[in-house]
């Protein structure tokens, strides 16, 4: 979703950096199950979980990723990361929690206000953006859903890039 967001983001309305988004739909990935995310999806348990981290609440998938794997999958600052996962818990999108597993360090996981501002924006691309292709041809729209869908085979928040069709 981060490219349709870069491309989106003098646009669509929302008032968010992208970055907040991109750590939204990296955070949404890490809770995907394959029943939720569909076939061929893997879940993605942080790489130090324990025995213990199974399930949190209701049956949920115990999952969240350290400010520092955030920021590197970003390409900021963990200072940085630090400000947008503020900003996040600010709105409600994300909750942080203890890690079981170190004392010292905490989880962020993306919150159901979160995964909401997360499907809107979705919504938001689509919508502002559909009108640019309209001009194009059938092939070079078929083109474009090509690439898309390569870039989101490669790169986190892929289940977060909205599924409708360029036609």
């Amino acid at each position: 979703m981060w490219v349709l967001n870069r491309i989106a983001s003098s646009r669509a309305p929302g008032g968010h950096s992208p970055s907040y988004y991109r750590v939204l739909g990296l955070l949404a990935d890490a809770t995907q199950t394959p029943d939720a995310a569909g076939a061929g999806a893997a879940h993605d348990a942080p790489d130090h979980a324990t025995p213990d981290q199974s399930t949190h609440g209701a049956g949920a998938p115990l999952t969240g990723k350290r400010i520092g794997e955030l920021a590197s999958a970003v390409h900021v600052s963990q200072p940085g990361m630090t400000k947008i996962v503020h900003a996040l818990e600010a709105l409600g999108a994300v909750q942080r929690t203890q890690d079981p597993a170190d004392s010292r360090a905490t989880l962020v996981s993306i919150t159901d206000a979160g995964r909401a501002l997360l499907s809107e924006r979705a919504s938001q691309i689509v919508t502002h953006l559909l009108p640019d292709f309209a001009p194009l041809s059938e092939d070079e729209r078929r083109t474009l859903q090509d690439a898309v869908d390569i870039l989101g085979k490669h790169m986190p928040g892929e289940s977060t890039t909205p599924k409708k069709e360029l036609s």
